[in-house]
């Protein structure tokens, strides 16, 4: 009796495996096949494949996101496919694991960063490679939108008024578009934590709809990032500023794009201690609908402070929490 009611579970668990196996390929298909809705899609497909994980089992769901992989490969342009799971697939790993094993909210999101970041970089060259491009390619586009922008600039009569101005509309551009260049790496990056940010909150959201148990997440004003997330932002600073000295640009640009990274980071970070004290404060109604004018009104200053704040709160831990929550 107990073998054919453990042989039922392993065959209910393979056929519900199966069935968000294909949930999520159709979901990734719809993606692939129609660009605009992939904005979308790619926030989702892997919405089936963390539900079967919890509710069947971490191996469960390693085993529906491999079958999903295999759907996408058969029924995807191939290298379309697997530029696709290159960028996303370790991100289900790793969501299946942490779900499954019910990981604190810090600790799946660092590791959900982590490879997002790494996997989106190798999309990014791998994407680079296929189309037989390289970064000196990328640059000459960028000069041809340049150069086309002028020259609309110039027919609408926009740029003699802004060379009066006292505006060099053109070193503007130049030194513009050479930053974007140089933060591609790290542009890259930001996106992938985006989807895995986006991916994972969605995916809790269907599990609490389901009433399936999720781990506890803090609220939002007690999220705290660890005291050792500032090596990263030092590092960074440190490539940036031997750089400069002996005249290094790649260094330079690997500073750069360090530091670019972590700014989304420190920012989320500066909000959770501004928050934090938005509600502890008991001042007036009217004094706090103030304060956001005066944010809202300084945008770029107060960009700066948030910043700053979210740098030096692990150190300092201004709200006196501890100094990792997860």
């Amino acid at each position: 009796m107990n073998d054919y009611m453990d042989n039922q579970m392993k065959l209910n668990n393979y056929i519900e495996g199966a069935l968000m196996a294909a949930l999520a390929a159709m979901i990734a298909i719809v993606g692939l096949y129609i660009a605009p809705l992939q904005i979308v899609t790619t926030f989702i497909w892997l919405v089936p494949i963390v539900v079967v994980a919890v509710r069947r089992g971490f191996y469960t769901g390693i085993l529906a996101l491999v079958t999903t992989a295999i759907l996408l490969m058969i029924l995807a342009p191939p290298w379309q496919a697997f530029i696709y799971l290159v960028q996303f697939g370790i991100l289900g790993v790793v969501f299946v694991y942490c779900f499954s094993n019910k990981v604190a909210f810090a600790k799946t999101m660092m590791a959900g960063t982590i490879v997002v970041a790494i996997s989106t970089v190798a999309t990014f060259l791998l994407n680079l490679l296929i189309m037989g491009l390289s970064i000196a390619d990328l640059a000459t586009l960028f000069e041809e939108v340049k150069e086309s922008t002028l020259i609309m600039y110039e027919s609408m009569g926009l740029l003699d008024r802004m060379q009066e101005q006292g505006i060099d509309i053109e070193e503007s551009m130049t030194n513009a578009l050479a930053l974007v260049i140089r933060l591609i790496p790290a542009t890259m990056v930001i996106i992938g934590m985006s989807v895995a940010f986006i991916t994972y909150f969605i995916a809790r959201k269907t599990l609490q709809k389901l009433n399936l148990e999720v781990t506890e997440l803090p609220m939002f004003r007690h999220w705290q990032i660890p005291w050792y997330f500032i090596w990263g932002v030092i590092v960074g600073l440190g490539f940036v500023i031997y750089g400069d000295f002996v005249g290094w640009e790649t260094g330079t640009t690997i500073g750069m794009n360090i530091m670019y990274m972590f700014f989304p980071i420190l920012l989320i970070q500066g909000l959770a201690v501004f928050v934090f004290y938005y509600y502890k404060w008991e001042i007036s109604l009217l004094l706090k609908i103030l304060l956001l004018v005066i944010i809202v009104v300084g945008f770029p200053y107060a960009i700066m402070i948030l910043l700053v704040t979210g740098l030096f709160d692990p150190l300092f831990n201004y709200r006196r929490l501890g100094l990792d929550k997860s």
